[in-house]
């Protein structure tokens, strides 16, 4: 009798007291191995971008099935869950997304923060009816979570964050901001011209290097990532002479291309870590395949 009833409360323990995923990368967890290395780091850069560029942390999650993390109540609220309990965006804006697609349960779902309007709802439908779902049905799983979430970043998030999208949340700031935008396509084309005279310049400068050993102008650059940093040298193919290493700190946080994605602050400890503690109320879209 006494085991008969120790089966029936394990039976009856809620499916939540299962622990959620761990993330690796504040950026992308493949952790069903859906996305292609070359899909990963298209997204990892349009990542560091939105961030850099407007503060909006988005991050795209893959898991075999809900069920192994206590999502037997449904997608949506475990979609809600998981980005609680990472906390995803930004804490006073709650201006996050999340793009997750759980393959045993053949869902997908957009889980928006709190900050966004009701018509990021409908636009989050129209990424996942339109462009997700039909690529990941012609088996192109990878594309699909591809294009959906720089789909997301372009018709949602920069959109919400320059107060664009109907709906959006605008201040004093975005006010003043608008009345100088007959400035932006002129230093936008001012930022591209100096980016490229820039990058000519550097090369230029390189080509007139010769290693200071045989002479040779066939001078290489050498980097790789070490605890975070980018390290960079100069390296002669020719009679193996090395330059001085320069150290260059990663990108806020965030280090070098893994199959994982980009690697946030480190491993977290408790609840919270290298995301920004935004939170969802439950908003976005979801869809089957």
């Amino acid at each position: 009798m006494i085991r008969v009833a120790l089966v029936w409360l394990c039976l009856a323990l809620p499916a939540a007291a299962q622990e959620l995923p761990d993330w690796d990368y504040t950026s992308i967890n493949d952790f069903a191995g859906l996305l292609t290395n070359e899909d990963i780091q298209v997204l990892d850069r349009a990542l560091i971008a939105l961030h850099d560029e407007t503060g909006v942390e988005g991050t795209v999650v893959t898991i075999e099935d809900r069920a192994r993390y206590g999502g037997a109540d449904g997608l949506e609220p475990f979609a809600t869950r998981l980005f609680n309990d990472w906390g995803v965006g930004d804490a006073r804006r709650d201006d996050g997304f999340m793009v997750l697609v759980s393959q045993g349960d053949r869902e997908v779902r957009i889980e928006l923060g709190a900050g966004y309007p009701a018509s990021a709802d409908q636009a989050a439908q129209r990424i996942i009816d339109d462009r997700i779902i039909p690529e990941i049905r012609a088996d192109h799983m990878s594309r699909g979570i591809r294009d959906g979430t720089l789909d997301v970043i372009q018709s949602i998030a920069r959109p919400v964050a320059a107060g664009d999208l109907p709906g959006a949340p605008h201040n004093w700031a975005d006010r003043i901001t608008g009345s100088l935008s007959h400035l932006l396509p002129i230093g936008f084309i001012g930022f591209v011209l100096f980016r490229i005279f820039g990058r000519h310049l550097a090369r230029w400068r390189r080509a007139r290097e010769v290693c200071p050993k045989c002479g040779s102008r066939e001078l290489m650059d050498m980097t790789e990532t070490r605890e975070g940093a980018r390290i960079t040298w100069r390296r002669c193919p020719s009679c193996g002479w090395t330059g001085p290493e320069r150290s260059l700190p990663a990108a806020r946080g965030r280090g070098g291309f893994a199959r994982g994605g980009l690697r946030g602050s480190g491993r977290r400890s408790g609840r919270g870590g290298g995301f920004g503690g935004g939170r969802s109320s439950g908003g976005g879209a979801s869809g089957r395949w």
